[in-house]
């Protein structure tokens, strides 16, 4: 058929000419609410792959926050035990009528006279050699790094040697015997070195003076339980018996007695008594609180 018979043939309505034109298979057949689902899937799974993109930094985050508690908990436990180690510190104290031994961590020791009290940071010992130190006491330091004797009136600084510290009351003296010491004075910052046979003492207002010392074995005489005075006002001598004995002297008055003489501690505190106040001329008396002395 011509294309001029085409535009001249005849038909009854619409649908007659579209059932007249050729067939076309169309590639892609779907309907609308077909394409609709499979976009929104699509969708879907876009949404769902940028949501894990996002979370995924989180997730992270969160495995390693148990980490940080963890090195947190750490630190918390290190400063407590460190804060621990230089804080504690261990007291011996020598009550009246004993005479006891300090070892120390480093094998330095401290013969400690009645009436006596030391203190010192064992777990620290090994950075800060130091003693807090009130009474008598006979020490033997080992070589190392500083050793310091602390005391309300002085300080003493060694590096290894044998000394005594007499710290009681405002009377502050140091008796070397080895080695080399060096005294300090709280008030003023003073300092004087002494060797040994040296004596070295803080006076009231800080001053600290230095001499020879002729009578070094009486300093110590209390290590072997005697107790040697030349010229001491009685009350001290008293208040040495109520130490080494764990008494109690009550004086009626003021004595102005000084009392040459010595005591050995293996008499018994009654013969003491008896020795010192029939030197003077005094007289004693047992109570039910210790003894009561009277001119």
């Amino acid at each position: 058929m011509k294309k001029e018979d085409l535009h001249n043939e005849q038909w009854t309505n619409d649908d007659d000419l579209m059932k007249s034109l050729p067939k076309v298979e169309l590639p892609y057949s779907r309907s609308k609410a077909d394409v609709w689902k499979e976009m929104e899937a699509m969708m879907d799974d876009s949404s769902q792959t940028e949501k894990e993109m996002i979370q995924q930094p989180q997730a992270k985050v969160r495995s390693l926050r148990p980490v940080f508690m963890s090195v947190a908990a750490l630190l918390i436990i290190l400063l407590g035990t460190t804060a621990f180690f230089s804080l504690y510190t261990k007291t011996v104290n020598a009550q009246a009528g004993q005479h006891l031994t300090a070892l120390l961590p480093d094998s330095s020791s401290i013969e400690l006279n009645a009436g006596s009290v030391i203190k010192y940071k064992p777990f620290w010992w090994r950075f800060n050699r130091e003693v807090q130190f009130e009474g008598e006491g006979f020490f033997k330091v080992q070589k190392g790094k500083s050793f310091e004797v602390v005391s309300s009136m002085g300080r003493t600084i060694v590096l290894g040697t044998s000394f005594n510290i007499y710290a009681r009351k405002n009377e502050y003296k140091v008796t070397c015997y080895t080695g080399k010491v060096r005294v300090v004075s709280v008030v003023s910052g003073e300092s004087t070195d002494i060797t040994p046979n040296m004596l070295a003492y803080i006076k009231d207002n800080g001053r600290v003076l230095s001499e020879e010392e002729a009578q070094m074995s009486e300093t110590i005489s209390w290590l072997h339980d005697m107790f040697i005075f030349t010229g001491a006002d009685i009350e001290d001598v008293f208040e040495e018996v109520e130490r080494q004995y764990g008494v109690s002297i009550k004086l009626n008055e003021q004595m102005g007695y000084q009392y040459t003489g010595n005591f050995s501690r293996e008499r018994s505190v009654d013969d003491v008594m008896y020795k010192i106040c029939r030197g003077l001329g005094l007289d004693f008396e047992k109570t039910s609180y210790g003894y009561k002395v009277s001119k």
